[in-house]
């Protein structure tokens, strides 16, 4: 399994020069399995550069889409992925249920007029979407050699974690953007520490670190956790690998490399995650 980042920016993208190191593009992450599936989580804008890789390889024209949350961050880059223009791919976009909002209705306004040129009932690729019904109950989605479980997060309109196996290599990881560690309720919080570590502690977890802890209680309900609370939960569920995610647009790269040596200074295992960085988990 590999893993590589498009963009893990919160909230907004940043495109100066001093928010590159760890990337102004918003949340898209893409799974690379051993016998060739691939998943891409999110599509903020750190989706089209993943696009492009995935256009370069033509061995498999089929790509899951699974979204956490419809805010804008994590899905304003779906009309800038090629893809969903070229008729030789199938694209299928999963999510849960967030109350009223579907998954197909959801993500299909996003390209409805004035906002787009082209609506979903125009792209040339074929689209299919699909409301999983798996979370939180133990079933799995199938995706080639991979599993796919989730659980829900508490964030304001709602967030799904997934978590990401693949037998073949006992390889696996674990997403949980856009959660507020902080406000989880009992039950939020034991199902999210059940799906890092059923059937065993993942390989590497990616966790929402918007805030440090002395700028959390101005931030109070706006969704996001701290690095200390990612760090504890990590150590806490035994991840092999912790990666910080929803990078703070308003902290340039000095500002994260001084949070990231504190997080590197208490677990040599963790750091802010980057755009562009690829992890190979076997």
């Amino acid at each position: 399994m590999k893993l590589i980042i498009g963009g893990v920016r919160g909230t907004s993208t940043v495109a100066q020069a001093s928010f590159l190191k760890y990337g102004g593009e918003t949340t898209s992450l893409l799974i690379e399995g051993r016998d060739g599936a691939r998943i891409i989580l999110d599509a903020g804008t750190g989706i089209q550069p993943l696009g492009d890789r995935l256009a370069a390889d033509p061995a498999d024209r089929r790509v899951l889409l699974l979204m956490t949350h419809y805010h804008l961050d994590h899905v304003v880059g779906l009309p800038s992925l090629g893809l969903i223009y070229d008729p030789a791919w199938h694209i299928r976009i999963a999510a849960p249920a967030h109350g009223e909002f579907d998954v197909g209705a959801t993500m299909s306004r996003l390209m409805d007029k004035p906002f787009w040129p082209l609506q979903v009932s125009d792209l040339l690729a074929r689209i299919q979407f699909d409301s999983l019904t798996c979370c939180p109950s133990p079933s799995v989605l199938r995706w080639g050699g991979f599993e796919v479980r989730c659980c829900p997060l508490h964030h304001p309109g709602g967030c799904t974690a997934y978590r990401i196996d693949e037998p073949a290599t006992g390889a696996s990881l674990v997403v949980a953007t856009d959660v507020e560690w902080g406000e989880s309720s009992p039950e939020e919080r034991a199902a999210l520490r059940s799906l890092c570590t059923t059937p065993r502690p993942a390989s590497l977890l990616l966790m929402d670190a918007q805030y440090e802890p002395e700028e959390y209680e101005a931030h109070r309900g706006w969704g996001h956790s701290t690095w200390k609370e990612a760090l504890e939960f990590a150590d806490a569920v035994g991840a092999a690998q912790v990666r910080m995610i929803h990078h703070d647009p308003r902290k340039n790269d000095d500002a994260l490399d001084r949070v990231n040596a504190k997080v590197v200074a208490l677990n040599p295992a963790a750091a802010l995650a980057r755009a562009g960085e690829e992890f190979d988990l076997g």
